[in-house]
């Protein structure tokens, strides 16, 4: 396995952070860490932090914060609490941050407008005088199987398999209800929902407010315990297995399963219960002197298993595995009950069983399980975390080595030592905190096949997980995935493309921005052109078999180069909307005739460097008949705008009074629509032109300093990085600058205004750069500006917005 970068942290140093203390991480489904540390020192916090009150020296307070991996050297505070954190979970979409603290309390934190560097308790529960040991969300009982052997199938239905799970807690009409299931110290249980009415108030009511949830109790036993250790999975029947170990009983391990229904009448009157029904326990072998430091909870391949860490007194470990058995035994002649089936009576019995066991030379820090849901043990390594700093890739159900990493060997018990680690959503790679809180990134391939890249980033297509990790693994080998990407999406039925286009469209942007392509006019445009459409309404509702969108579509398969012989051939009603609002919507037309004008005046250029090199681009917007479709309809469109309110047209500096540009870029769209792959000599000569005919605005391209760029793949090819925290690496930054107009300007690129060289109060998207304006839904006065702004919840690429102010 291979180290790919260090975080090297000023602020936790030796003086504020306790070695002692267990620093808590956690991987959401969006690639972003969550971590924890005990400090007891005045520290700054990252630029843009809302939250950065100092802390008074003398005083221990637990923080939490968080990071990209694609920027690991930049991270923002979420909260600062003087009780000891036992608990960090992220929801299973990754947008909720569930924090557990030593005293009882509860709290679920979510961040402000999707901005990373802003966050808001939502909602807080307590349990008086107990100590949260354990927490989990709700499972929503979605689930796809990863199975490698069918990697060479097309169909994404045939590659990822359903699994039949159903969720924790189902609300009307078995809908997967949002809450916590949570487990103290005494052996309480303590569960609780989330109302339904804050998902649906606004950004800025639900952010102001702090909701105070009541959990329903219940213990887990007959009687209360004194719980060291414990761990909860959620099984395919919808309950949560519990697995945990008591101080004075340290021979047994008791699993339980826990079950919450909703009781009473449909309606008001109904409240949540808890079930808890004892299973099969495990009964130990006598200790001497070993002492359980870690208890793991999982299924591999459709068998539940309990990992079982012991430290041991001579200074290493002891690794075991445990796995459920079912078995089938027949009932005694005397015992049955009569009937026709009287000697075929069977009884199951579960009860656990030792698979294997494994004798580490140093203590175990933390235990990690691969995050897939794969279909054979093979593809479920466990990954130990040693506190000699060390790594051993095991095998289940043998605990076989199959890997071991070193990093910075710790030297006679001086230095810092791993104390956690958690993997990504698709289990690519390790990340590992010491107990300075100092963050340490390692390969961790699950798949050596060829074809496994591929694979998984449809497995990300499909499940809606990030796929950073994957693309930082293979970033030399991207041109080759590009294609083989979209011509298999391609490939899929239209219903399942269009359920998965704007996963499609988020991966592929990531892509290409590595290669330094432009993909995000695209997703621009096909956002722009729902927008327009969804504005169009029928003249006639009777006689209408096609919407106008629809007519438009097939008016324009005619090829037909003049724009306003279309807009003749056209119902003129059906594409009539107010004055006020086409004036209202003027930027995004402008944004639409710019895109076209750039490519049109770059395409000689571009077909002049695919004849020298010999290659073509995985993608050019140039060569997309998608996309030149799309602004030729859109072009029509603001054609007959244009005569209801000539004040939505766009602007340009002409040379010549006479130029109708619309005119001239409908023609040559059409042109080059009956042939993108080899344009003819005549159409590249007039799109040459057009640089002298009027002044083109050049397109903002936003360049941030990522691992996910060409810069990126450079320092990652080097070998092992280095970085400092709040420090941003030189060697990842773009020094390309172009001397052009607005060059310091900030543009937002969704409203595609030009904000100045010092805006106030905007959000820029954390991976890809892309600015938005605070609040913009706030100022627009129509309701199409209001929809095209709240398309903008979160940006195209996936990415966390980063509030600058």
């Amino acid at each position: 396995m291979t180290i790919l970068y260090k975080v090297e942290s000023k602020e936790f140093g030796k003086d504020s952070v306790f070695p002692q203390k267990v620093v808590l991480c956690s991987v959401s489904a969006r690639n972003i860490i969550a971590f924890s540390s005990l400090q007891s020192a005045i520290v700054s916090h990252g630029p843009g932090d809302s939250n950065s009150a100092g802390v008074a020296v003398g005083t221990s307070n637990s923080h939490v914060y968080v990071c990209d991996i694609v920027t690991p050297w930049e991270y923002y505070k979420v909260c600062s609490s003087k009780s000891l954190i036992n608990v960090l979970e992220w929801s299973a979409n990754g947008e909720k941050l569930l924090l557990g603290y030593v005293g009882g309390r509860v709290e679920i934190w979510q961040p402000k407008n999707q901005s990373i560097n802003i966050w808001l308790l939502q909602y807080h529960a307590n349990v008086p005088s107990e100590d949260i040991i354990e927490a989990k969300f709700f499972h929503n009982g979605k689930g796809v199987l990863f199975n490698p052997q069918k990697k060479e199938h097309t169909y994404y239905a045939e590659k990822f398999e359903r699994l039949e799970q159903r969720p924790t807690l189902s609300g009307f009409g078995g809908v997967a209800s949002e809450g916590c299931i949570l487990l103290t110290s005494s052996g309480l249980l303590g569960s609780f929902s989330l109302p339904l009415f804050q998902k649906f108030s606004s950004a800025e009511s639900a952010g102001n407010e702090i909701v105070e949830l009541t959990p329903v109790m219940h213990s887990i036993g007959i009687s209360r315990s004194f719980i060291e250790h414990c761990s909860m999975a959620p099984s395919p029947s919808g309950a949560v297995s519990v697995a945990f170990s008591c101080g004075w009983q340290q021979q047994l391990v008791q699993c339980f399963k826990i079950s919450l229904m909703m009781e009473g009448d449909l309606g008001l009157e109904q409240h949540m219960a808890i079930k808890s029904e004892s299973q099969a326990s495990i009964f130990l072998n006598p200790l001497e002197g070993k002492l359980i430091s870690h208890l793991k909870w999982t299924r591999v391949a459709n068998d539940d298993v309990i990992f079982i860490a012991y430290s041991c007194t001579e200074g290493g470990s002891l690794l075991e595995q445990w796995t459920l058995t079912r078995r089938r035994q027949s009932v005694h002649a005397l015992l049955q009950g009569g009937g026709s089936n009287k000697g075929n009576e069977f009884v199951q019995s579960e009860s656990w069983e030792q698979v294997a066991k494994l004798h580490l030379n140093a203590p175990l820090a933390d235990i990690c399980l691969s995050r897939l849901m794969p279909s054979t043990a093979e593809c479920s390594p466990v990954y130990a975390i040693l506190q000699d700093n060390s790594v051993q890739v095991l095998e289940p159900n043998s605990l076989k080595q199959l890997n071991h990493t070193q990093f910075d060997k710790v030297t006679d018990g001086s230095g810092v030592k791993f104390v956690s680690g958690d993997l990504t959503p698709t289990s690519q790679m390790l990340l590992i905190f010491d107990a300075h809180a100092q963050l340490y990134a390692m390969q961790a391939p699950l798949l050596k096949q060829s074809g496994s890249a591929l694979l998984l980033l449809e497995y990300c297509i499909v499940t809606g997980c990030d796929a950073s990790d994957v693309l930082l693994l293979n970033l030399g080998n991207l041109e080759p995935l590009v294609e083989k990407l979209t011509d298999n999406f391609s490939r899929q039925p239209s219903y399942v493309k269009n359920y998965y286009y704007a996963n499609f469209l988020a991966l592929k942007s990531n892509l290409c921005r590595v290669q330094q392509q432009e993909f995000d006019n695209l997703i621009i445009l096909h956002a722009i052109s729902t927008t327009f459409k969804s504005l169009l309404r029928p003249s006639d509702l009777g006689y209408q078999d096609k919407g106008p969108a629809d007519n438009l579509t097939t008016k324009l398969n005619e090829s037909i180069p003049d724009v306003d012989t279309v807009m003749l051939n056209l119902d003129a009603k059906d594409f009539t909307v107010e004055p006020v609002m086409l004036q209202s919507l003027q930027q995004l037309i402008q944004w639409v005739t710019d895109l076209a004008l750039n490519m049109l005046n770059m395409l000689p250029e571009e077909v002049m460097k695919c004849k020298l090199s010999g290659k073509r681009p995985s993608y050019d917007i140039s060569r997309d008949i998608n996309a030149i479709s799309s602004l030729r309809e859109l072009l029509v469109m603001i054609r007959i705008w244009g005569l209801l309110n000539t004040q939505c047209l766009p602007v340009y500096t002409k040379t010549m009074d006479n130029i109708d540009v619309l005119v001239i870029l409908f023609r040559l769209l059409t042109r080059l629509a009956q042939n993108t792959a080899e344009p003819d000599e005549m159409l590249l000569d007039e799109c040459s032109l057009l640089s002298k005919q009027l002044l083109i605005p050049q397109l903002n391209k936003f360049n941030p300093t990522t691992l996910l760029s060409a810069q990126g793949f450079a320092a990652v090819k080097s070998g092992h990085l280095m970085f400092t925290s709040l420090v941003e690496p030189k060697c990842l930054q773009d020094m390309e600058v172009e001397n052009v107009v607005f060059a310091k300007s900030v543009k937002d690129g969704v409203s595609n205004l030009q904000l100045g060289a010092h805006p106030t109060t905007i959000r820029r998207c954390a991976r890809c750069g892309f600015v938005f304006v605070n609040n913009a839904n706030k100022v627009a006065k129509t309701s199409a500006l209001k929809a095209w702004f709240n398309k903008w919840l979160h940006c195209h690429c996936g990415g966390f917005w980063k509030q600058i102010n």
